[in-house]
């Protein structure tokens, strides 16, 4: 049963990964401004993730999202906060970068955990860690804007507000938190519309905005969340660097944005690092 319950996991986890790979350059592709874009994005990520959840969980969905309580809204707030972050930040920099940013979540969600709840840092985290961010730097230190850009600051701005979010959903894992990702989506979408934000969006750029908002996102994250609970968290943020690997060269096709040799070395450092970080936790998780 636990190797049946292991390889649908492994089957769930990937298939989400492999969906949400064109999301960035669905952003892209999008000629709206970043907050039309995100308040479209928000709204209809919201509409889907409730009527999976009201499939799922019928009469008892009121029941399920007030048992969540004041972490459910915490994590509400990151979760809009953190998807209009992440689509401003795409607008204004190179995909490979905010990629690379946002895949430092890991890290800042163990000083998360430390801070919040004082879980012992594990020494691989500690160690892996500086690497890690010099692989950052050198890959976005190599962007024409230099590493201080506002588009390098905003996936910063995201990844903490992501790794948070981790924090939330790992420490109170009892509970189902995709609920809170479609409240942050109204959450969103209602702060954008208040703040004046234009609606107004071309055919061909409304298309993109369904399947992105209808498609794509909601099913990676059901997808994921769902593998997730059958995986590791080790092994879930080993398959979820496929979408850093894989997301740059697909909007180097599509759209024609260059990925630089800073951006490859860094990168690849990253990565590296990341995959021997995760590999030793599942090493370490299979010996205890």
């Amino acid at each position: 049963m636990a190797s049946s319950e292991h390889t649908r996991g492994l089957l769930l986890t990937s298939v989400g990964v492999l969906v949400i790979v064109p999301d960035a350059t669905f952003v892209r592709l999008v000629d709206a401004p970043s907050m039309t874009n995100a308040m479209w994005r928000t709204g209809l990520l919201g509409v889907s993730l409730t009527l999976f959840l009201a499939a799922r969980y019928r009469g008892d969905l009121f029941n399920v999202l007030r048992s969540l309580g004041g972490w459910g809204i915490v994590a509400s707030v990151l979760s809009g906060s953190g998807t209009i972050l992440f689509v401003v930040a795409v607008d204004r920099a190179p995909v490979s970068n905010v990629l690379l940013i946002l895949a430092l979540s890991p890290f800042w969600a163990a000083v998360w955990t430390r801070t919040t709840v004082g879980t012992k840092v594990a020494r691989r985290t500690l160690i892996s860690m500086p690497f890690a961010l010099a692989g950052v730097a050198i890959a976005v230190g190599g962007a024409s804007e230099g590493l201080f850009s506002q588009g390098n600051f905003y996936a910063l701005c995201c990844s903490l507000g992501l790794s948070a979010n981790l924090t939330i959903v790992r420490v109170k894992k009892q509970f189902d938190m995709v609920p809170t990702a479609a409240c942050g989506g109204f959450l969103g979408c209602v702060t954008l519309a208040l703040a004046g934000t234009d609606p107004n969006v071309s055919s061909e750029d409304f298309a993109l905005l369904l399947v992105l908002g209808l498609v794509i996102l909601p099913a990676a994250m059901a997808l994921i969340t769902l593998g997730g609970r059958l995986l590791p968290s080790p092994e879930t943020a080993l398959l979820l660097l496929g979408e850093t690997a894989l997301s740059p060269p697909l909007a180097a096709w599509v759209i024609g944005e260059s990925i630089s040799g800073q951006a490859i070395i860094g990168g690849s450092l990253l990565l590296i690092v990341l995959v021997i970080h995760a590999t030793l936790g599942i090493r370490d998780l299979r010996s205890s």
